[in-house]
C-alpha cells in the first residue's frame, strides 16, 4: 500500500500555479501521487479556499 500524505493547500497552490521557488518540490509530491507512489489527501477546507482565489 502507498503511503498516505496530507498535501498541504500550498502545495497545491505552488504546483497549479507554478510558483517559484517551491514549484519543482510540488511537482514531485503531485507527480508521486499521480504514479500511486503515494495516495494524497487534501483537507475539506482547501478546496473552498482554492476555489475562492478563482474570484
Amino acid at each position: 500500500m502507498a503511503n498516505r500524505i496530507l498535501v498541504d493547500t500550498n502545495v497545491l497552490l505552488d504546483y497549479l500555479l507554478t510558483r517559484e521557488p517551491f514549484y519543482e518540490d510540488a511537482k514531485k509530491i503531485i507527480h508521486a501521487c499521480v504514479d500511486g507512489e503515494a495516495k494524497g489527501c487534501i483537507a475539506a477546507h482547501s478546496i473552498s479556499n482554492i476555489l475562492k482565489l478563482r474570484t
